[in-house]
């Protein structure tokens, strides 16, 4: 059976466990053109569901979060009674530059370490990829397939300005947030040459040091990509200063400790349950990408483990060419994967988390964003609870972190709405433009912040992979653990 079969197989499995009838569909009532929103809805919180409940939102922040919504007449209410209002996703692990690069072909090899598909080492496959089109395009697209998934924040590498929030530039953080800004790094130990090593840390000679990472607001980088003992060999030489005393040649090569609170693991495969206990005692965090881990590597982190362990874990997607398009498909594989692998089930309310308030602790926002709480950026979603399969979700935290993107019926990035659901037109405006989403219609207003239209920058790229998808997207990377 091919794996692209088995991942719709699985994702009926997953939508089918939380199954009930159609979904709602948000309206406008009161004064169409007012400033101030009161969504009405049922709410997610950290704390749980509200149902019946509302957010008011004032000047892009939230002012009011709870059941006893009353009524102003001057404020412009948005009833989506039976969908479901949820902060913003935040994707704290993305190449955003990427995106038009279709997800690589399946050619049935896993791999023990992310040099072995990067640099072809040890008789693997090079795998390569490349930027389709200009590296800003490139990325507007990626943050648009994300915007239009229900992502408000991201950590990638690269930004635009003016779509989703880029949580590692200070001139990506958009209106309503000024903050350190996290720092993104790819090779910490300096090894983007391919260099692997076993029993020391004669890496590269700008490995990380404990002064820079200490300095750092929140420090995430790239530890441990792989299952052999070389990717966990990376962890020793960051976490005990014990571990290689001895300087390689140039000086460099020496092991060091910089696991502490502000330092974010990204993938982590390599490590062993206890360094994740000294992750846990450190207070340092996880970010999980398990669709990449799986499809490269054969196998994904027992997460169960991490979160017994009291380690803060937010969930990213890499990227397009070995991981998810989408959070919620990113989410998909997670619950499946776990279950398989380890026998163990990760609630739909846990990875809600790992996709919004754990993944601003991650990224050192929680004051900011994160959950829908008074004082806060309105960076909000609504979702009608559709779901894979045109059917309802009923556990109201599985209808957001389920739900493909033709289900999506807003998204407010500090109040401004950036998309709407066929009878929100009225809260649009600027320049806005209707596109299809499956059977749906959706507006768009991001011409104001691509400085072009969204129908401009689709004919530029010429064909690239599309930023608008179906709940199982084309050439998706499997799923399905082989290790």
């Amino acid at each position: 059976m091919s794996h692209v079969w088995l991942n719709l197989i699985l994702t009926v499995i997953v939508a089918s466990s939380f199954v009930r009838t159609a979904g709602a569909r948000c309206s406008v009532e009161g004064p169409r053109h007012s400033a101030d929103l009161l969504l009405k809805g049922t709410v997610l919180t950290p704390q749980g569901s509200l149902e019946n409940g509302c957010v008011l939102v004032r000047s892009g922040k939230v002012d009011y979060v709870g059941t006893g919504c009353g009524s102003d007449p001057s404020v412009t209410v948005v009833d989506c009674t039976g969908s479901v209002i949820s902060p913003g996703f935040i994707n704290t692990h993305e190449h955003i530059e990427y995106s038009t690069f279709a997800p690589l072909d399946d050619i049935g090899e896993r791999v023990d370490h992310r040099h072995d598909w990067r640099r072809g080492m040890r008789d693997n496959a090079e795998r390569p990829v490349q930027v389709n089109g200009t590296k800003p395009d490139a990325t507007a697209w990626g943050e648009l397939r994300h915007l239009f998934s229900g992502t408000t924040s991201i950590i990638g590498g690269a930004m635009v300005p003016g779509l989703t929030r880029n949580l590692d530039f200070v001139a990506g953080l958009e209106d309503g947030i000024e903050s350190p800004v996290a720092t993104w790094d790819i090779f910490p130990l300096d090894d983007s040459e391919g260099i692997l090593r076993s029993r020391d840390c004669d890496y590269g000679p700008n490995a990380t040091t404990v002064e820079e990472a200490g300095k750092l607001y929140r420090y995430m980088a790239h530890v441990g990509e792989g299952v052999d003992d070389e990717a966990a060999n990376e962890f020793r030489c960051l976490s005990d200063p014990t571990y290689d005393v001895v300087p390689s040649p140039d000086g460099a090569g020496l092991s060091v400790d910089i696991v502490a609170s502000n330092f974010a693991l990204v993938h982590a495969l390599g490590l062993t349950r206890a360094d994740f206990d000294l992750v846990a005692q450190r207070g340092a965090k996880i970010v999980w990408s398990p669709r990449s881990n799986v499809f490269l590597y054969g196998k994904t982190l027992d997460v169960t483990y991490l979160l017994d362990a009291g380690i803060t874990v937010a969930l990213g997607t890499d990227w397009l060419p070995s991981g998810s398009a989408t959070m919620a498909r990113e989410a998909v594989c997670g619950y499946m994967v776990t279950q398989e692998s380890f026998g163990r089930t990760v609630s739909p309310k846990t990875l809600w988390e790992m996709m919004t308030i754990n993944a601003a602790k991650v990224a050192g926002f929680e004051e900011q964003v994160g959950s829908l709480e008074a004082g806060k950026v309105a960076d909000i979603i609504v979702f009608g609870g559709r779901g894979a399969g045109g059917q309802e979700h009923d556990d109201p935290f599985a209808r957001v972190v389920f739900s493909a993107a033709e289900d999506l019926e807003l998204v407010m990035r500090g109040g401004k709405v950036l998309l709407a659901g066929e009878r929100l037109g009225a809260l649009t405006g600027g320049a806005c433009e209707t596109v299809s989403f499956g059977d749906m219609a959706r507006t768009i207003c991001v011409e104001d912040e691509l400085g072009r239209s969204f129908a401009e920058l689709e004919r530029s790229l010429d064909g690239v992979y599309p930023a608008i998808l179906p709940a199982i997207p084309d050439g998706e990377p499997t799923c399905k653990a082989t290790r």
